[in-house]
């Protein structure tokens, strides 16, 4: 099939190069004015077709229209590269014959230079396209890493374990066989990689993407202490998207957090904007920002409770995200709480949300910080760090477990196998 398209293409040019011959000819007895784009068909020919298709005089042509002033084979353009493709090979040709029809005129485009943006959307109307384009067009951060300002300063030497993240292997084996689609573990005492599997691929991640919304309340240095009235605006708009929030409801941001991270509730983390005092999108593109700024380069977020499946990240990535919110001296003890107070300052009234992690209480385990998430295209997915009987601390992230019992048998194992001493942490 490309070399069909070849003989098409070339057998085009080679017309072309004939009707513009002749017309020169009957203006200006024109051998000497056919001789550039004579020249110029060799050189397309040996983009389109460079070892099976020379270039001859058509049938039938007038001697003056015959290429018999074009230079000698060694005496040919210089060669070109080969195209990959019948369009890039059409492309190239066409190319080739314009420079020499006008050697003055600006080159063209190099073969797809147009196919993405160069910077990073954070419009209204740019944020309603999906989140994989703000991935696609968002400019690379820095070669060297550097630690957000907004992060507490006591804590911040905590973050530069983030970019050691990055020379990990995408997968890594153990003796473990995991349910789940994706997994990433990390020793944070060692500072090495334990276990990965399909480390780099983007999926949506579902609840865990309160993680970062909390982490960008923070950046936004927003007042926790203000009483936050509820109304319509936070409310997510998703089928399922459950809220043991009522509109009407008054609480302050300290219990919008605790609600998102300990019981995952969508509307006190659709909220969060309000406790930020931020527009809406205005939080959204701050999300998104302060994943750049935590090196998750391969992540993108729609909304802030993550019922969106357009909230697309890694495990790797949220393995740093993780990291991130147990060092947060504020942030991590509530994510890890086994369950929280909200008070609802309008009706006075005080409710208890008992936490979605089912690994509290597990023995001689500290967990410094964790989020569940699921939706029925992320399925059940999970992010923690922990600190094990054996005194590791390891950082585990899981993706895609089919069914929620797979989700907890996977960490199960991971925890146990980092508490054995598997693999050695060297």
């Amino acid at each position: 099939m490309p070399r069909l398209w070849s003989i098409a293409a070339l057998s085009f040019l080679s017309t072309a190069g004939v009707v513009l011959l002749g017309a020169a000819h009957q203006r200006v007895n024109a051998s000497a004015a056919a001789a550039p784009v004579a020249a110029a068909l060799p050189a397309a020919a040996a983009v389109l077709a460079p070892a099976a298709l020379p270039v001859a005089a058509p049938a039938g042509a007038p001697p003056e229209t015959a290429l018999i002033d074009a230079p000698p084979p060694a005496a040919a353009a210089p060669a070109v590269s080969t195209a990959e493709s019948p369009t890039e090979a059409w492309d190239l040709g066409w190319g080739a014959l314009r420079a020499a029809l006008s050697p003055g005129a600006p080159a063209p485009p190099a073969w797809g230079a147009d196919r993405f943006t160069a910077e990073l959307a954070t419009s209204v109307p740019d944020l309603a396209h999906s989140s994989l384009d703000l991935v696609l067009g968002a400019p690379p951060r820095s070669v060297v890493y550097e630690t957000p300002a907004w992060f507490p300063a006591d804590n911040i030497a905590a973050l530069a374990v983030l970019d050691e993240l990055s020379a990990a292997p995408a997968r890594s084996g153990g003796p473990l066989r995991l349910a789940s689609r994706a997994a990433f573990v990390w020793d944070l005492d060692a500072g090495r990689l334990l276990l990965s599997k399909n480390a780099d691929d983007m999926r949506p991640v579902a609840s865990l993407t309160k993680v970062v919304s909390a982490l960008t309340v923070s950046a936004l240095d927003a007042d926790l202490d203000a009483p936050v009235c509820l109304d319509g605006t936070t409310r997510s708009g998703w089928p399922g998207a459950a809220s043991k929030l009522k509109r009407g409801a008054c609480v302050n941001g300290w219990d919008l957090l605790g609600a998102a991270l300990v019981k995952s509730d969508n509307g006190a983390a659709y909220a969060l904007p309000h406790v930020a005092d931020t527009p809406h999108y205005v939080f959204v593109a701050r999300m998104n920002s302060v994943a750049r700024e935590l090196a998750m380069d391969q992540s993108a977020f729609a909304d802030p409770s993550g019922a969106d499946d357009d909230n697309l990240s890694t495990a790797r990535d949220m393995t740093r995200a993780i990291i991130a919110l147990a060092a947060h001296p504020e942030l991590g003890p509530i994510s890890s709480a086994p369950s929280w107070l909200l008070e609802d300052q309008a009706e006075g009234t005080t409710r208890q949300l008992i936490t979605t992690n089912e690994l509290i209480g597990r023995a001689d385990t500290d967990i410094l910080a964790a989020k569940t998430g699921y939706t029925d295209t992320a399925r059940y997915c999970f992010t923690g760090v922990f600190r094990l009987a054996n005194g590791r601390t390891v950082a585990v992230t899981t993706l895609g477990a089919g069914r929620n019992r797979d989700r907890w048998a996977d960490l199960r194992a991971i925890l146990a196998w980092a508490e054995s001493g598997a693999p050695d942490p060297g």
